[in-house]
C-alpha cells in the first residue's frame, strides 16, 4: 500500500522485506525515540528522483521549489516537495504561496509521522523562506484521499477545485491500465487514452 499527498495526501510505499531481507519491525508510533532518530535535511531533484516514481502521480509537478528529505539512522525513508501553484493561488489567498505537491513516506516509518514532516517542512519555510505567506494543497478523493493528514496538521479546508467552474473537467486514462493523467502532455507514447470526468479535489491551506 502506498501515502501520497496531493495532489498530495501522503504516499506509503509497501516493504515486505527489510534493509537485510528480513521483514520490517512493525512501529505503533512515531515517538521520541523515532523523531530522536530523524533528519529532515534539503534534497537536490537528482536525488529524490527515484522516490517520486513510488507516488501515485508518478512524476513532478511543474515548478519545484523544495525538496526536503527525511532521513532515518542514515537511510532515506521518504519526503515532501513544494512547488509553485498557478498564479492565482496567491491571489486568492493575499500573498506568496507554495503548493505541497508531493509526500511519500516508507511503510517502515510510524503512520503519524505524516504530520510531523509536515510540521518540519513549515518550520524549515518559516526560517528560510520568510516571503513564502501561505501553503496550499489538495486531497483527491478518487484516489481515496479526504485530507486526513492535513486536518491533523491543522490546515484549513478550502472547499474543492471545481467550486466555481460551470463546465466540467476530464482526465486522460489509459484503456488498458486505467492510469489516469491530468495533461495530454502527460500521456506516455503509444498509450491508448480515454477522457474520464474529473473528480473535484478537497483544497487545504495554511497561514505561516
Amino acid at each position: 500500500m502506498s501515502f501520497c499527498v496531493g495532489s498530495t495526501e501522503a504516499v506509503r510505499l509497501e516493504s515486505n522485506l527489510g534493509d537485510d531481507g528480513s521483514s520490517p519491525i512493525p512501529t505503533l508510533q512515531f515517538d521520541a525515540e523515532w523523531r530522536a532518530s530523524c533528519r529532515v535535511e534539503v534534497c537536490e531533484r537528482k536525488d529524490f528522483d527515484a522516490f517520486i516514481r513510488y507516488h501515485y502521480i508518478g512524476h513532478w509537478p511543474g515548478v519545484v521549489t523544495l525538496i526536503l528529505a527525511l532521513n532515518h539512522n542514515g537511510r532515506r525513508r521518504g519526503g515532501i516537495v513544494f512547488a509553485l501553484p498557478p498564479r492565482e493561488t496567491s491571489m486568492r489567498y493575499g500573498g506568496m504561496t507554495w503548493e505541497l505537491a508531493r509526500l511519500w513516506l516508507d511503510d517502515r516509518v510510524p503512520r503519524n509521522a505524516e504530520s510531523w514532516l509536515i510540521a518540519q517542512a513549515i518550520r524549515h519555510i518559516r526560517q528560510h523562506r520568510p516571503e513564502v505567506k501561505f501553503l496550499v494543497s489538495y486531497a483527491d478523493p478518487s484516489a481515496g484521499h479526504r485530507g486526513t493528514v492535513y486536518k491533523a496538521a491543522n490546515w484549513q479546508p478550502d472547499g474543492s477545485t471545481d467550486d466555481d467552474r460551470k463546465t466540467p473537467r476530464f482526465d486522460y486514462a489509459d484503456a488498458d491500465t486505467g492510469k489516469k493523467y491530468s495533461r495530454r502532455g502527460h500521456v506516455p507514447e503509444g498509450v491508448t487514452i480515454q477522457r474520464v470526468p474529473r473528480v473535484s479535489k478537497l483544497r487545504f491551506f495554511y497561514t505561516l
